[in-house]
């Protein structure tokens, strides 16, 4: 395979095609070429920067093919939102140490005895069986209903709980 310069190609269909390093013009090999002598060729420079304005809170910049303009082959930028971040995992350890230091450890092992999360099972016997607990699980609304009943049995706000999740350290 030819050595390619990734700073001068064309434009075909929306791919870029690189010059190569070693041009041949008008019957000439040239060895070391230049600008000018690349675009006698009709090679056009290539230009690759991301945009040079940040891109808005909570958005990221991301290729979406070429265009020529100005004279030149130019990577075309699309501002995407970043994903969500993953969900935050605390160890139970973590949790429990972080409830009895708050000396919230009784209480909340009450009020989660008390409270289902299957027929059966209550969310005190989950939080002592499982490996972890994922922030969101099951899903959204049952994550809140638990939250919210917890803060609302400690005499605490939404705020006060997510504060305490928020300072116990998570895993990974």
């Amino acid at each position: 395979m030819a050595n390619i310069n990734r700073n001068f190609g064309k434009l075909i269909e929306g791919v870029v095609t690189y010059a190569p390093s070693v041009l041949v013009l008008d019957g000439r090999t040239i060895l070391n070429p230049n600008a000018e002598s690349y675009a006698a060729a009709g090679y056009l420079p290539v230009v690759d920067a991301a945009p040079s304005v940040p891109p808005r809170e909570g958005y990221h910049y991301n290729p979406d093919g070429w265009e020529e303009r100005d004279g030149a082959i130019r990577r075309v930028w699309r501002e995407e939102a970043n994903p969500p971040p993953p969900p935050r995992r605390w160890t139970r350890l973590s949790i429990k140490t972080a409830l009895a230091q708050a000396q919230m450890l009784d209480a909340v092992r009450q009020f989660l005895s008390a409270s289902e999360i299957a027929t059966g099972y209550t969310a005190w016997e989950a939080l002592t069986d499982c490996d972890y607990i994922e922030e969101g699980y099951p899903d959204a609304e049952k994550w809140n209903a638990i939250l919210d009943g917890a803060a609302q049995a400690l005499g605490k706000t939404r705020e006060e709980i997510d504060a305490f999740l928020d300072a116990i350290p998570t895993e990974g």
